[in-house]
């Protein structure tokens, strides 16, 4: 009975967290999402210079893109940074 409690408080606690904290918003910029309280975020046309506190990894160097598209995916709370401008 006991395992039966556990596992669904696991699966609710899971789901909880999966499917609430998930944000759109429209900016002056462009768009902004955001997936479970920041862990992921995606802008779009977000030519921000990226903070110092990032692992910053700029898609036009490695990819050679000609025209940058100003989107930028931060993982793990800003911890990792793809930008493309």
């Amino acid at each position: 009975m006991k395992s039966k409690t556990l596992l669904t408080l696991v699966i609710c606690a899971a789901a909880a967290s999966l499917f609430s904290g998930c944000s759109t918003q429209k900016t002056r910029t462009g768009r902004n999402n955001s997936v479970l309280g920041g862990l992921v975020t995606y802008n779009t046309g977000y030519y921000q210079p990226v903070g110092t506190n990032t692992v910053d990894v700029d898609a036009t160097q490695g990819l050679g893109r000609v025209n940058p598209s100003g989107d930028q995916l931060s993982l793990g709370w800003g911890a990792l940074t793809f930008s493309d401008y």
